[in-house]
């Protein structure tokens, strides 16, 4: 059974290795000529490679020639370009310069102008209260010219500061008509001389800014003489007016009495009864002489000697309330020589309470009057400006003349109140400061009696 088997393996094993041999040598033909192939395209690719390199060769001159050219090209329009950068960055800064130096010119034409219409004005202002336009003279600045002008007449005027002007106009005279004249100017300062040579003096401002007369207490020949070009002397206000206005400001006191309304009267009584109170009073007061324990030991000694009349001559000596006190006292011991202490105590402060309302009578009203006025006084003043507010209701806040009687009701009640209430308080003061000390001398006066007196 083995050997067919055997066989088998041995006949199969030389057909595979028949096969095998067969396979191996057209492998080995197929890689010749795979190889062979190779080779060619090898040979081929490396011809290919040569030419191109060949032909790579031949155009690199040319190519670097255009490149160098190119490149060339490039470096300058970049350098251009820089340039071009640079100049507009110049011509913008210069742009921003101009623009920054024209609204600096503008800025500076403005503050001129601005400072030539001031000096116009001034200068307007300043040629005097006649407010007459001499010949040549022009108004303010409207340009370059005009401004020169001024100028020309501003050097023409300093040219003749030292000299008196002549100007021909119209002022205000005392009757408010209008009298023609001649003006005679020397600086600020203005006279006046009619032409019929009636009426003269100093000139001033009037509320409507027209000259009028504000002194005509001028001579005439002086101010002749004067536009006639001869030397005189003048009357001068240094003021420019402002006294003469002043003055006029002033009233007497009635009037301004009356320009406190109502409520100021009420205040008026009041002064004048703590007026009168307070003279009364201290008449009444200035009549108490004060006096020392002298006084009392001699009534003392008298009365523990049992002489009732010398006891009662001394006590009459003194010019006190307290002598009351000693009296009464006096009239007890001797009545009754073994009244107690407490007897006579109680006896001298009847006394003492009997003799203090006389002491303490006008006080009370002085004392209303310096409390009360100051409250008229407020009171007068919310009448005032209630007063205001309805006329500035009616006739607005423009005109103060309308104004007035309100604000010197409101303004002067308030004066009135405080001129009254301050003295009224001190003399209050005073007079209580008084009394209260006449009241300490008679209680010392009492202790000295009780601690005094011998009683059995």
């Amino acid at each position: 059974m083995k050997s067919p088997v055997l066989l088998s393996l041995i006949v199969f094993g030389f057909t595979t290795s028949a096969i095998s041999q067969e396979a191996a040598a057209d492998s080995v033909e197929a890689y010749r000529k795979s190889a062979e192939s190779i080779d060619t395209d090898l040979r081929k690719a490396l011809d290919e490679l040569a030419a191109l390199r060949e032909k790579i060769a031949s155009e690199k001159p040319p190519l670097s020639i255009t490149t160098e050219k190119v490149a060339a090209d490039l470096r300058e329009k970049r350098r251009q370009a820089d340039l071009a950068r640079t100049s507009k960055d110049a011509a913008e800064a210069e742009f921003t310069k101009a623009d920054n130096d024209l609204k600096a010119w503008r800025d500076e034409k403005l503050y001129v102008e601005s400072l030539l219409m001031d000096f116009s004005r001034t200068w307007e202002s300043s040629k005097g209260i006649a407010a007459i336009s001499a010949p040549g003279e022009t108004p303010g600045p409207a340009d370059l010219s005009n401004s020169l002008d001024l100028a020309g007449l501003v050097i023409n005027e300093l040219n003749q500061g030292g000299k008196l002007g002549n100007i021909q106009g119209e002022v205000v005279g005392p009757d408010g008509r209008l009298v023609a004249g001649t003006f005679l100017k020397a600086g600020p300062v203005h006279w006046f001389l009619s032409g019929d040579k009636e009426l003269a003096g100093l000139v001033g401002e009037g509320p409507d800014l027209s000259p009028r007369l504000v002194n005509t207490n001028v001579s005439k020949a002086a101010l002749e003489s004067l536009i006639k070009g001869e030397t005189a002397e003048l009357i001068l206000d240094p003021t420019m007016g402002s006294a003469v206005a002043l003055s006029e400001t002033e009233t007497d006191f009635l009037t301004h009495l009356k320009q406190g309304g109502f409520w100021v009267w009420p205040i008026i009584l009041l002064a004048l009864i703590a007026l009168v109170t307070a003279v009364i009073k201290w008449i009444q007061l200035a009549r108490i002489r004060e006096f020392g324990s002298a006084s009392v030991k001699r009534v003392l000694d008298a009365l523990n000697a049992g002489n009732e009349s010398d006891a009662m001559s001394a006590a009459g000596t003194i010019q006190h309330p307290a002598r009351n006190l000693l009296e009464r006292g006096i009239h007890l011991v001797t009545e009754n020589p073994k009244a107690s202490r407490d007897d006579l105590e109680e006896a001298l402060f009847e006394q003492y309470l009997e003799a203090t309302p006389p002491l303490q009578r006008g006080l009370p009203l002085i004392a209303i009057a310096s409390a009360t006025a100051p409250l008229l006084g407020l009171l007068g003043t919310v009448t005032g400006m209630m007063e205001t507010f309805r006329l500035i209701t009616v006739f607005g806040s423009g005109d103060a003349k309308s104004l007035a009687s309100g604000i010197s009701e409101a303004l002067i009640t308030t004066e009135f109140g405080l001129v009254v209430a301050i003295p009224a308080l001190i003399a209050h003061s005073l007079l209580s400061r008084k009394v209260q000390g006449i009241k300490s001398s008679m209680e010392m006066t009492s202790l000295a009696f009780l601690n005094g007196i011998r009683t059995s």
